[in-house]
């Protein structure tokens, strides 16, 4: 590719991530199989998903311990969650890739922040309003910025059964594998911050209501 067909390129994606002035939030919920898999319809589908918004910004929980009250507030939490029907009798495993992307002006310049997480679920059986949930650390939120865009895909049995998404600004379809956002100059990746519910401090609330964790 030459010099200047490169800079077109970087020049054009940036654009794109800058376009969310206009904030317009979308949501999807695009079952994609494999080739000669199963229909998604056939083996699980999204009902709910909260991956944007003041409801998905949930404080630390508190506990009632003999333990000395910390001085701290409880700070915020990002938490993506989603509700989900199954067909199968049983899933041995359900793998759950969890995507954040942050944006933070930094001088003068905007600033995107990857987050991904992969959670392997067991023992899902069949049924309906099944429970899943990861969170971003509250370091992260202050550190590089909004929320501007968060995503779920399911997998079983190697095939993709599910995926759903809501931004606040322009982005293309299935931007969590699309080379122009993921490896672009403006986009770093991020680990460590974005986190299963076991891990977080909210794993004892209503344990019961959420999948097992492998």
């Amino acid at each position: 590719m030459s010099a200047r067909r490169a800079a077109v390129v970087t020049v054009t994606l940036f654009l794109m991530l800058l376009n969310g002035a206009a904030r317009a939030q979308v949501r999807r919920n695009v079952p994609v199989p494999a080739p000669g898999a199963a229909a998604p319809a056939d083996v699980l589908g999204i009902r709910t998903f909260s991956g944007l918004g003041g409801s998905s910004l949930v404080r630390t929980p508190e506990y009632d311990t003999s333990v000395a009250r910390g001085v701290q507030r409880a700070r915020e939490w990002f938490q993506i969650k989603v509700a989900f029907d199954t067909a199968p009798e049983w899933m041995d495993e359900l793998t759950v890739q969890y995507f954040v992307l942050t944006g933070k002006r930094e001088e003068g310049n905007l600033a995107y922040s990857l987050f991904t997480t992969i959670v392997r679920y067991s023992d899902v059986q069949e049924g309906r309003n099944h429970l899943v949930a990861a969170y971003l650390h509250p370091k992260a939120l202050l550190r590089y910025g909004e929320v501007a865009a968060a995503a779920v895909v399911f997998r079983y049995e190697g095939a993709v059964v599910g995926s759903t998404s809501e931004e606040s600004i322009r982005l293309p379809e299935q931007w969590w594998s699309n080379p122009r956002v993921v490896e672009s100059e403006e986009v770093t990746r991020r680990e460590g911050y974005l986190m299963d519910r076991s891990e977080s401090p909210f794993a004892l609330i209503n344990i019961d209501d959420y999948e097992f964790v492998k």
